[in-house]
């Protein structure tokens, strides 16, 4: 069945990717990093419009309908009670920014590109470049590509990226807590994002066997997440020397919560585009 935007995407011929990807795990601080470099206005971002609209985002333009869509969507943020995301905080609106894997096809249990996804990857980039400004810098997230960047630097070979980092024990302990939180009672804003955890809730037999199984009573949970960061640590430290240095800059989430001005300053710095006139201390 053919998308709305099919007819349309040969508007995107000659529309460049120019990308900021910021790297970290679930829970190391890549949301409110995100959120900052997005706020400066200096770079395009994906939004939860973008993602829940990403079949339709040239048609909504070119036909002057966005503005009708994102009140659409706020209307439905309302009417379902939705004002943050509650597991971060986060508000939400239709320009609350949200990750690259929910606009990915084929999502698993980790999305992240790989050469099949690829092309339908870059085309939704195209499109969220058209629809904003095409002379920006497209900032980019997606926790579950913590350990995947070597394959972004051969795809994207013009791309930079921006390498958050944080204990492993706070990071385990964090998403351990968001992950049963998440199974305590259904959180619509997820539900309306994340495919997986929609079909979740789709049976009650499905959520009580996730309740017992992620329950505290067993290790489970705990050995699943200590694997995967201990594994995306040791994936930093192995190939973090083979990209170039002059593609990547690297913080940790407590500098970042010290000293807001001065770490996101270097990072607006590595990226070369202008410091705003902002009090970055109130975004933490």
């Amino acid at each position: 069945m053919a998308h709305p935007d099919a007819p349309l995407l040969s508007r995107l011929e000659g529309i460049e990717i120019n990308p900021v990807f910021v790297i970290g795990q679930h829970r190391s601080g890549t949301t409110i990093l995100y959120k900052i470099l997005a706020e400066t206005n200096h770079f395009n971002i994906t939004s939860v419009f973008h993602i829940l609209n990403r079949h339709r985002l040239l048609y909504l333009h070119e036909n002057g309908q966005e503005e009708a869509a994102r009140g659409e969507l706020r209307q439905k943020f309302e009417a379902l009670g939705l004002k943050d995301r509650e597991f971060d905080s986060i508000k939400i609106s239709d320009q609350t920014p949200e990750e690259y894997a929910y606009a990915l096809p084929h999502q698993g249990r980790k999305p992240r590109l790989n050469w099949e996804n690829l092309d339908a990857f870059q085309t939704f980039c195209r499109k969220v470049q058209f629809t904003q400004n095409p002379r920006r810098p497209l900032l980019l997230k997606n926790p579950f590509d913590a350990a995947n960047f070597l394959f972004i630097a051969r795809a994207f070979p013009t791309a930079r990226f921006v390498f958050i980092h944080r204990d492993p024990v706070h990071v385990v302990n964090s998403q351990m807590k968001a992950i049963r939180s998440l199974l305590v009672s259904k959180n619509e804003y997820v539900a309306l994002v994340v495919r997986r955890y929609r079909r979740l809730w789709e049976g009650q037999r499905r959520i009580a066997w996730a309740r017992w199984l992620l329950s505290d009573r067993w290790p489970f949970l705990f050995q699943q997440v200590a694997n995967e960061v201990c594994s995306i640590n040791r994936y930093f430290v192995k190939h973090a020397p083979d990209l170039p240095e002059n593609r990547y800059v690297s913080l940790t989430y407590p500098e970042l919560c010290r000293r807001p001005g001065a770490v996101v300053g270097q990072v607006l710095d590595f990226l070369e585009v202008p410091r705003p006139d902002m009090d970055f201390d109130e975004q933490i």
